[in-house]
């Protein structure tokens, strides 16, 4: 049996090994598991500075570290700490530290223990040899020979471990403990010298327009020194890159950058980078089209004197190309489409300021009433206004480029035109319109009628007539300073249109069916289409004004005679048209006849010398 006191130091031999082999492979597994998390934490920092790192490579290192500690601490700790130290391996071990002991040691242990093979051997010398190996044991410390170097490395690996963590911790304080919680999965932003962000993340801009990109910026750094790049991501095409660019500080000290985007029209996500921060969301940009005029309408609602339509509105004007003309006392409705749905839209009426006559400047402003792609808005025309134009903006605020301009003029307030209708003679019952009937200057006898036939016409419509006269005694105008013989008036009654009397006819200033003793002092026309026309803007009439009640009418003497027309037009009430002055002379009879004797002797002449002219210019064979 191997002494107890042999077996008590090889048992301590075998504790300080085992400790010496456990501080050594946890130094080794440590220092391997720091340096593997501080290389998944480097490799997180690193990827982070361009985009977030992928869950999938996160999980990728988590699983590599956790594969990895648990093999080194298998390599390391618990096989060499599993491995067996048998007395007779530990009393080798001794016997070669300690030389002394002449291998007493070894042969204690392994001739005492059960079954040793002691065939020959003898008994005494076994028992001296034991007696002396207990001897030595009893005054020698076997555990004082191990290696102690192991457990000064692991101090020293440890201590080098502990070193690094602490100097990372006192470098990066905020940073090391953010990037140790993201190796176990934990949401946390990585602290960066610089924080940008996108001040818009979602925006939409006018395509086919240069775009300014702007980011909000934080940290103590010198932002003037400093730029960075931005990223484009369009739909479908190769990314881009683009410089960032200080622009201004902030009140809370922070900076703007901005990035200029050279027009385009295709969606684009985008990040940005500066210095070690980034954007951590991808902020997107869309292109939406600005809204552009399609169709201009313009319509000219008359004033109410003009007359209204059978169900009481004003009747409409339409106007070419939005372009606006009417009468002082109309308004304007003008009508637009555009190529997508506005939202928002006003007329900005324009004029010529006194100072300047070339300038035109905003007088007033009239919103228009939206309906998706259409507008419509109605206006007043007044003075001095002389063009406008169209704003309009879609649902983010987009106007149109270039606003449409149209011209808009007051149409001048002039009296009616008055034409007096050639002087005719014809048989009644004759219908013709022929040259032989003109009877232009024939004089009158005293107390005949003079027959009268004129037209007169106004876009906005005739009110009333009247015919103006007066007698010029002796056939000569006043003398000078003599006071000029005064107008007479007259007023001509309306003859309305009748199914009986037939169609108006404005050659002969009658209607159809009229008699040839019949009197149409004057007659509108009505509106050929009441629902979309307005009338009275044709008429005339055709009467016989009778002189005999003249008082003191002589051979010799003439009368002028003039039509004055009014148009419905209040401003105009007291401005009538006129027609050209016609003159007639008082004659006799036989003077009458006399002179239809000459004219028809001249118009006779007339005719021979055209007929011979047409003989000298007419070949031969043609005639």
């Amino acid at each position: 049996m191997v002494p107890q006191i042999i077996l008590e130091r090889l048992a301590r031999v075998r504790a300080r090994e085992k400790a010496m082999r456990l501080a050594w492979g946890a130094a080794r597994w440590l220092a391997l598991a720091a340096g593997a998390l501080l290389l998944a934490c480097l490799v997180d920092w690193l990827v982070d500075l361009r985009t977030e790192t992928p869950s999938g490579l996160r999980t990728f290192m988590f699983v590599a570290q956790a594969i990895l500690w648990l093999a080194s601490a298998v390599v390391f700790v618990f096989r060499p700490l599993g491995a067996p130290l048998p007395d007779r391996e530990l009393a080798l071990w001794t016997e070669g530290k300690f030389p002394e002991l002449g291998h007493r040691i070894i042969t204690a242990v392994e001739l005492n223990r059960t079954g040793a093979p002691l065939e020959g051997m003898s008994v005494e010398l076994l028992a001296a040899v034991t007696r002396q190996a207990e001897e030595h044991a009893t005054r020698t410390d076997f555990a004082s020979r191990v290696d102690s170097l192991r457990l000064k490395r692991g101090a020293a690996m440890a201590a080098g471990t502990a070193a690094v963590a602490v100097l990372l911790a006192l470098a990066a304080p905020e940073t090391m403990p953010v990037l140790l919680s993201r190796q176990f999965f934990a949401e946390r932003e990585i602290p960066r010298s610089v924080a940008i962000e996108a001040e818009i993340v979602k925006q939409v801009r006018p395509s086919g327009e240069e775009v300014k990109l702007r980011f909000r910026a934080r940290g103590a750094v010198a932002f003037e020194s400093i730029a960075g790049s931005v990223r484009i991501e369009p739909a479908g095409r190769p990314d881009e890159d683009y410089p960032v660019v200080f622009e201004a500080k902030d009140q809370e000290g922070g900076a703007t950058f901005v990035a200029t985007i050279p027009p385009a029209s295709v969606d684009f996500g985008y990040r940005a980078w500066l210095r070690d921060g980034r954007t951590r969301k991808r902020a997107e940009l869309a292109y939406v089209p600005r809204p552009v005029m399609q169709k201009i309408d313009a319509w000219v609602l008359l004033p109410v004197y003009v007359g209204l339509r059978p169900d009481g509105t004003p009747y409409e004007q339409y106007r070419m190309r939005g372009e606006i003309a009417g009468p002082l006392g109309s308004s304007a409705r003008v009508a637009l489409e555009c190529q997508k749905p506005v939202v928002k839209g006003t007329i900005e009426l324009l004029g010529r300021t006194s100072g300047d006559s070339l300038v035109e400047s905003v007088l007033r402003n009239v919103d228009l009433k939206m309906d998706g792609r259409k507008a419509v808005a109605t206006f007043d025309l007044r003075v001095g206004e002389t063009a406008y134009r169209i704003l309009v903006e879609d649902e983010h605020g987009f106007g149109n480029s270039t606003p449409p301009k149209r011209g808009i003029a007051i149409v001048p307030e002039e009296p009616p035109r008055v034409l007096l209708l050639p002087e005719r003679f014809s048989m009644p019952g004759e219908a013709l319109l022929t040259d032989d009937s003109e009877v232009e200057g024939m004089p009158i006898p005293l107390g005949s009628a003079i027959r009268i036939a004129y037209y007169c016409a106004h876009p906005y419509g005739l009110d009333r007539a009247r015919l103006s006269y007066r007698l010029i005694k002796g056939g000569r105008a006043a003398e000078e300073g003599a006071p000029e013989v005064p107008w007479l008036l007259l007023p001509l009654g309306e003859v309305r249109a009748t199914v009986e009397a037939g169609p108006y006819d404005l050659r002969r200033g009658h209607f159809e069916k009229t008699g040839f003793r019949d009197q149409v002092e004057f007659h509108p026309m009505p509106s050929a289409d009441p629902e979309h026309l307005h009338g009275r803007t044709e008429g005339g009439g055709c009467f016989d004004f009778q002189t005999k009640p003249i008082a003191g009418v002589q051979v010799g003497d003439q009368i002028e005679v003039r039509i004055e027309v009014f148009a419905r037009n209040p401003a105009l009430a007291g401005v009538p048209g006129r027609s050209e002055t016609r003159v007639k002379a008082f004659v006799t009879h036989p003077q009458l006849m006399d002179w239809i004797l000459q004219s028809l002797k001249h118009r006779d002449r007339i005719r021979q010398l055209e007929s011979r002219q047409r003989g000298v210019f007419t070949p031969e064979g043609d005639r």
